[in-house]
């Protein structure tokens, strides 16, 4: 009896079981998400406020930017304008100066009391009379009358170019160089002959015997000065600049401040070959 009661209950329970799975089912789906209406809306709500918020966010941002770019410019108009008042008063102080010394040459006071005047200012208008480079410069070098990127180095007692293939020969009984140039614009190569002025032995730590570099004379223009000077020969393709200045060229003639890079403007120049 209790046997058929229970295959009955069975019976009947089958149907409403399998319609419930089938429901169930189809709702979890891809597709169909069973949430409530009062829950969906407070989602789509939370949805909206977010956006909202990263509306804001991007148009602060934007703004963010615009002020940096606008502060970034005015930063450079400053500069550029403090640069120009600089040279203003440094012009003005050499028109000074000059006058100082006209004024003291019409006076012409006895030596002695000349002296005890002057000597208290020496030392300002020696370094008035000066250059002020960067430690970073454009200077050209004839031959091969090009620019070149020159580090300003005080250590060093001879300035220095960048030499390769350099090969030794004789000219009617002295000894000359030949050697080739790379152009930092372009990277052209300029092949040079030169008559060999001395030779110099550089010690390294890497080297005990010393290099023995040949020395030849170029002309040097940097800004207002222009002359002709030694330079050793030697291959510097693995250094970052091409030229190096020493004090046999800044002596007397150049100050240099190391906190600052390119501040005399390059010489102009028109290209006309190789210029030996």
């Amino acid at each position: 009896m209790i046997s058929l009661f229970f295959n009955r209950s069975v019976n009947c329970l089958l149907p409403a079981v399998f319609v419930f799975l089938a429901f169930f089912l189809h709702a979890c789906a891809p597709g169909y998400l069973l949430i409530p209406e009062a829950e969906m809306d407070d989602f789509n709500g939370h949805l909206a406020e977010i956006r909202v918020e990263m509306e804001e966010q991007a148009e602060t941002m934007e703004d963010l930017r615009a002020a940096y770019e606008l502060g970034r410019l005015q930063a450079m108009q400053d500069a550029l304008e403090s640069r120009q008042a600089m040279e203003a008063l440094i012009g003005l102080i050499r028109e000074k100066h000059d006058e100082i010394l006209l004024e003291l040459s019409k006076a012409a006071p006895e030596p002695e009391a000349d002296a005890a005047l002057i000597a208290p200012l020496a030392p300002e208008l020696s370094r008035m009379d000066k250059l002020v480079v960067g430690q970073i410069e454009k200077v050209m070098l004839t031959p091969p009358k090009r620019l070149f990127h020159a580090r300003m180095d005080t250590g060093a007692t001879t300035s220095s170019l960048d030499a390769r293939d350099i090969e030794a020969f004789e000219r009617d009984g002295s000894a000359w160089v030949r050697f080739t140039v790379v152009d930092p614009e372009n990277g052209d190569s300029h092949v040079l002959e030169k008559p060999v002025v001395r030779h110099v032995r550089i010690y390294q730590s890497s080297n005990a015997e010393g290099d023995r570099r040949p020395v030849v004379k170029l002309q040097l223009q940097l800004g207002r000065i222009q002359r002709v000077d030694e330079f050793t020969l030697v291959d510097r393709e693995h250094l970052d600049y091409q030229v190096l200045i020493g004090r046999n060229i800044l002596t007397d003639l150049m100050v240099v401040d190391v906190a600052d890079k390119f501040i005399v403007d390059p010489p102009e120049y028109e290209e006309n070959g190789n210029d030996r």
